[in-house]
């Protein structure tokens, strides 16, 4: 599958103001359609977690889970 070939890409690049015009007026400028950057979490708190965790449960944590799942895996092993 070709990227960046697309007949609105080369328009988009092109300096002709015929398609600035046209593809303003269908929303391809708008500033307000970018995706909202959310903060990753501190490194130390995920680390300082995931020894926790191996030391609680006594096995290596899955890598996805974030802090608040596995604060929320340890509380549930430390209540068993």
């Amino acid at each position: 599958m070709k990227t960046g070939n697309g007949y609105m890409t080369r328009a988009l690049k092109s300096n002709d103001p015929r398609f600035a015009r046209v593809l303003s007026k269908l929303g391809y400028n708008r500033s307000d359609m970018v995706a909202e950057q959310v903060a990753p979490a501190k490194s130390e708190d995920l680390t300082e977690l995931r020894a926790e965790y191996q030391r609680v449960v006594g096995k290596r944590p899955f890598n996805g889970w974030d802090a608040k799942e596995l604060r929320a895996k340890i509380t549930a092993a430390k209540g068993e």
